[in-house]
C-alpha cells in the first residue's frame, strides 16, 4: 500500500507544483504505416506505460512530415487513441493513429513522430507515396505472405530454433526490391503465452513480434 501511495504522489504533486516530472522517458515504438486514401498514409505506434501509471502520455499525438528530412513543416491530422490491456504490474498499452494527407503521388516523404512532456520524438523515417492510379511508367512490385511461425517452446521442438526472426530475416533481405508488403497473418502466435513462451504475458510476446517487424 504504501508503494502505491508513493507512485502516487510521484504523479500528483509535480502537477500540483505546475511542472512535468518524468518518472519514466517513453518512446514511440511499433510504428506502423498504412494507406489512406489515393493521397494519405496513416501512421500509428504504441507506447507502454510503466507500473502504477495508467495515463495518457501523449494526449495531442502530432506526426510532422515533408519532402526533405531536415525541414518536417506539414502537420498530421489527428485521428484517435486507444487503450489495450491495463495490467496493474506492466502498465497500459496506449496506441495512437494520425493521417498524413495531401501526398503528392510517387514522391519519397520523411516524418517524426513528435514528442511532448514524457515522450520521446521518434526519428526521422521515410517512406515512398503510392503511385497515381493507372501509372505504367514503372512496374509497383508487391510481396505477399504470411504465417511468420510459432514462438515458445512447441515452435522450437517443431520447427527449430527463432522460426520467427529467421522469417523476418528473409523478409529484410528483399527490402530493396519490393515496394509493397502484404502480410495475410498470422503475425504472431501469442495466445497460448505463457504455455508456448515462459515467463512472458500475452502482451509481452504480442509487443515482441509487433517491435521486431
Amino acid at each position: 500500500m504504501a508503494k502505491c501511495i508513493f507512485f502516487l504522489l510521484l504523479r500528483v504533486i509535480p502537477s500540483i507544483a505546475g511542472f512535468d516530472f518524468c518518472f519514466k522517458i517513453f518512446a514511440p515504438d511499433q510504428i506502423r504505416l498504412a494507406s489512406a486514401g489515393d493521397t494519405g498514409v496513416n501512421v500509428g505506434w504504441h507506447i507502454r506505460t510503466s507500473l502504477l501509471d495508467f495515463s495518457d502520455p501523449l494526449t495531442n499525438p502530432i506526426v510532422m512530415f515533408d519532402t526533405s528530412p531536415t525541414k518536417l513543416t506539414s502537420k498530421s491530422v489527428y485521428i484517435k487513441s486507444s487503450s489495450y490491456e491495463r495490467n496493474i504490474g506492466f502498465g497500459v498499452s496506449w496506441f495512437y493513429s494520425v493521417e498524413l494527407q495531401g501526398l503528392k503521388p510517387s514522391t519519397m516523404y520523411y516524418y517524426q513522430i513528435a514528442g511532448s512532456g514524457c515522450v520521446l520524438s521518434s526519428s526521422i523515417l521515410n517512406f515512398t507515396s503510392a503511385p497515381l492510379l493507372g501509372d505504367r511508367s514503372r512496374p509497383v512490385r508487391i510481396a505477399t505472405y504470411g504465417d511468420l511461425g510459432v514462438d515458445g517452446l512447441i515452435g522450437t521442438f517443431v520447427n527449430g530454433p527463432c522460426l520467427f526472426e529467421q522469417a523476418l530475416n528473409a523478409l529484410q533481405k528483399k527490402l530493396s526490391e519490393i515496394d509493397f508488403f502484404l502480410h495475410h497473418g498470422d503475425i504472431c502466435y501469442a495466445d497460448d503465452t505463457p504455455v508456448l513462451v515462459p515467463l512472458k504475458t500475452y502482451e509481452q510476446a504480442m509487443d515482441y513480434c509487433q517491435a521486431a517487424m
